[in-house]
């Protein structure tokens, strides 16, 4: 009898950001998503990554009808059953004066609850949707699914492969040598410090939500402070490093106890802390510096892999283009724990495939979400009372959308199958022309409903990257920030943060047709490959996942043009730049399209 194909089911079962991803036979990633678009709920805290109702779905498109199936998690059930969770680093006590001893109990069951019992959504609808057939569970170590993903996405034969956590499976932090496909660990003594922990206790010292996932609004603040050497002396006291581990500051303790009296209140604005964030980054940047020197010195490898929730600092992952130790890193498109559910996937299946493993060739597409429902979509235009334009797509839908953009207008883009990670890259965008300088004040308060200091990210023609951004490196996944050449800066205000720096987007054709021809359109009448890319969502909130979230958005906000597929819907008012020019008296086609921030150009 011929032995049944082997689909493969990945399930980031941490409490936060919980994601599911499906490899098929051959090994291809054919499906990955956050848990959080489909339930629109900001990073899904104690959701199953298989929703009871979703998941029969999607096991019938993106399932082989004939194979059987391997359920593979990205935590090992028995590291829950010890209740570990937030039992290390130098901010454990803190954490539990904080919250309470009451709920920190709480906090260790949802984990374990969230864990133990993973996939049996899956489970039931497998033998609902394909019948009774072979389901194996497999387990992965934490940290060892965070590598996989990373590493089995990059385009490196080996690499070293380095995992920087707030937590694991009793450490923040691990190393392998990737190498013919396997992951050996290169050091197996524990970290005992964090810095995950130390960048969320950061972000809550300037008054953000670290369980929301604030972090980002550190970076933002960050580049409108400098150092200041009392915060240096004391964040610098929290940790140090000892050869490949982390380890709490001898004088952590009492440094702890002062920053808490010098963090941000209710009633102070964030940028009066921006000296804070911007020291904050520092030391973090100099605590990873420190680290991966010493990785490097066991000369395994020129080739970094990072991964962990804190390899989504753009900010310091910029800073490795550039500069030694490595030369060269690559980041995956979701590196935090929502692409655990890809490295569990991809580990289950070189577990039965050994063989199978060659380096990557081409660039892992992050499209792998779902796509807008089209009976939805109809439903919208018989029943929406709108008056959509419908083009034929191709040159006509970019032609049109370029000139829009061009006069100011600002565009919600929805196309094809969603991105994977945090980080919109064209498919689920809200797009502007970066030419005028006030365009981030007006998203961030007509549109995004966020704080004034937030940036926002260019997406730009790979074939230009070099000519905008020194120590250029493509960047698809918009995971690292690089500075502007000054000369350039003045043409793109709208994207260029205070510091200079911009987080970009390469975008190929091969990558993505549509969203490159679209950049390509809008270069070839302003003379600018770039566009203002931000995410298709409102703080808070996840990013839009249907139809039906796509219109609340576009009708409840400041967006002038909704574009799904081949139809255009517009708003009846000229649109909200227009509007705001008209009430200042002025055209949007003059100053604003060259006046540029004089920290970019400095």
């Amino acid at each position: 009898m011929k032995p049944l194909k082997r689909n493969y089911i990945g399930l980031g079962t941490s409490p936060h950001d919980p994601s599911l991803a499906i490899v098929d036979s051959r090994g291809q990633l054919v499906f990955a998503e956050d848990t959080e678009r489909y339930l629109q709920n900001k990073r899904a805290w104690c959701s199953p990554p298989d929703d009871f109702i979703r998941i029969a779905k999607l096991l019938k498109e993106y399932c082989e009808p004939d194979a059987e199936f391997v359920i593979a998690s990205s935590w090992r059930s028995a590291f829950f059953k010890r209740l570990q969770f937030f039992s290390f680093g130098p901010f454990k006590g803190l954490i539990k004066r904080k919250i309470g001893a009451e709920n920190y109990d709480m906090l260790r069951c949802i984990a374990s609850y969230a864990n133990v019992r993973h996939g049996i959504n899956t489970e039931a609808h497998l033998q609902r949707v394909f019948g009774r057939r072979p389901v194996i569970r497999r387990e992965y170590e934490h940290h060892l699914t965070h590598s996989a993903a990373a590493c089995y996405s990059s385009p490196y034969a080996e690499a070293v492969s380095v995992v920087i956590d707030g937590l694991g499976e009793s450490t923040s932090c691990k190393m392998f040598h990737f190498r013919n496909g396997g992951h050996l660990p290169i050091s197996r003594k524990p970290s005992e410090g964090s810095f995950g922990q130390f960048y969320s206790f950061l972000c809550e010292l300037c008054g953000f939500d670290p369980i929301g996932g604030e972090e980002w609004k550190v970076m933002g603040l960050a580049p409108y402070g400098g150092k200041n050497d009392r915060y240096y002396g004391l964040l610098r006291s929290l940790l140090r490093i000892d050869g490949l581990r982390i380890r709490e500051g001898r004088h952590s303790a009492a440094a702890v106890r002062q920053l808490l009296e010098l963090r941000r209140r209710p009633d102070q604005p964030a940028i009066e802390f921006a000296d804070l964030a911007y020291t904050g980054q520092l030391v973090f940047s100099e605590y990873v510096d420190e680290l991966l020197s010493h990785v490097h010195a066991l000369n395994l490898s020129d080739n970094l892999v990072l991964s962990g929730g804190c390899a989504l600092n753009s900010a310091y992952v910029g800073q490795l283009a550039g500069k030694g130790p490595f030369k060269n890193s690559f980041v995956f498109c979701a590196p935090a724990d929502n692409g655990n559910s890809v490295g569990a996937a991809w580990l289950a299946y070189h577990q039965d495939h050994p063989q199978a493993w060659t380096p990557r060739t081409q660039v892992q597409s992050p499209y792998l979400g779902s796509r807008l429902s089209t009976d939805m979509l109809d439903k919208l235009l018989r029943y929406g009372g709108l008056e959509p334009i419908k083009t034929g797509g191709g040159p006509e839908l970019y032609t049109q959308v370029a000139e829009e953009l061009s006069k100011g207008r600002i565009v919600a883009w929805v196309q094809g199958r969603a991105e994977f990670g945090p980080r919109a890259l064209g498919n689920r965008s809200i797009l502007a022309d970066p030419r005028r300088r006030d365009v981030k004040e007006l998203i961030n308060a007509k549109v995004k409903f966020r704080e004034e200091f937030r940036p926002f990210a260019p997406s730009i023609l790979a074939e230009h990257g070099d000519e905008y951004f020194e120590n250029y490196r493509d960047t698809p996944y918009m995971e690292r920030a690089l500075r502007f050449r000054p000369e350039q800066a003045a043409r793109v205000p709208g994207v260029v943060h205070v510091d200079g720096t911009g987080r970009l987007q390469s975008v190929k054709r091969e990558l993505n047709e549509k969203y490159y021809e679209l950049i390509k359109a809008f270069h070839g009448l302003t003379g600018v490959p770039i566009l203002l890319n931000t995410s298709f969502n409102v703080m808070g909130k996840p990013i839009a996942h249907s139809v039906e979230d796509a219109i609340a958005i576009f009708l409840t906000s400041g967006i002038d043009l909704l574009v799904l597929d081949n139809y255009i819907f517009k708003k009846r008012a000229l649109g909200a730049l227009a509007d705001v020019d008209a009430a200042a008296g002025r055209s949007p086609s003059t100053e604003d399209l060259s006046r540029t921030p004089q920290a970019a150009v400095a």
